[in-house]
């Protein structure tokens, strides 16, 4: 067992890592994610700094596919059919029960597919077939991604917004 330590947690590391350390390494970025979408306001579900970019509801739609795809790609351990995973919902409630269900049951394939699996067994993201470890963790780029994306924009319509309370539960 390792321990590491930081100023405000320690941590206990197996000396062993499996498939399933990886796994919950995705349902921890998709938590992280999820606590950027608390709180959001209407104007801020359908804001965007341009265009050509996202709002938070495009935001959403695009993470169900990502789920779908990463799901279908898992599966066939080749590229998704992108073009039968659209979602037309537009109604944010809708959105979020339907972007958990395709997390659920994303993560219920990894743990059926990659149970007792050594880390050398292959997966595919997104069409790209590599080792178990690389494959999950990839998953979790999205996550991280549109974070970032839901953060700028609440902070560009709300700069009094608290990210580090929010986010982290600790204030400036």
């Amino acid at each position: 067992m390792y321990l590491i330590t930081n100023s405000r947690r320690a941590y206990t590391i197996p000396m062993a890592v499996t498939n399933e350390d990886f796994i919950i390494a995705v349902e921890k970025s998709r938590a992280y994610l999820l606590r950027h979408l608390q709180g959001l306001t209407l104007e801020q579900l359908d804001w965007k700094p341009y265009r050509e970019c996202k709002n938070v509801i495009e935001t959403i739609q695009h993470l169900i596919v990502d789920d779908r795809t990463a799901l279908e790609s898992m599966k066939t351990m080749s590229e998704p059919d992108y073009d039968d995973c659209v979602v037309d919902e537009t109604d944010y409630d809708r959105l979020l029960e339907m972007l958990d269900q395709s997390h659920r049951e994303l993560i219920q394939y990894l743990r059926e597919r990659f149970a007792d699996q050594p880390l050398d067994a292959l997966g595919c993201s997104w069409g790209a077939v590599m080792p178990s470890p690389l494959a999950i963790s990839h998953l979790s780029a999205e996550d991280y991604f549109h974070a970032g994306q839901i953060s700028f924009i609440r902070l560009a319509t709300d700069p009094a917004w608290d990210y580090y309370g929010a986010i982290y539960g600790i204030s400036e």
